[in-house]
């Protein structure tokens, strides 16, 4: 068992950064569906509040 990739990977001050990755996650139940519907909406919502710097690889539904 390498033990040392493991302690290496948690080490690099990226913690806080999965930390809220699994907070927001675990609001919807760790459903990426459901992740990317709220987000597709909320888009709808904002409107032109978004700025995009490509189009969009899957369009949101309407």
């Amino acid at each position: 068992m390498n033990t040392s990739s493991t302690s290496q990977r948690d080490s690099d001050d990226l913690e806080w950064l999965r930390e809220i990755r699994r907070k927001i996650t675990s609001d919807f139940g760790h459903d990426q569906k459901k992740i990317g519907d709220y987000l597709r909406e909320r888009e709808k919502l904002m409107g032109d509040r978004i700025v995009r710097s490509q189009d969009r690889i899957v369009p949101a539904k309407t």
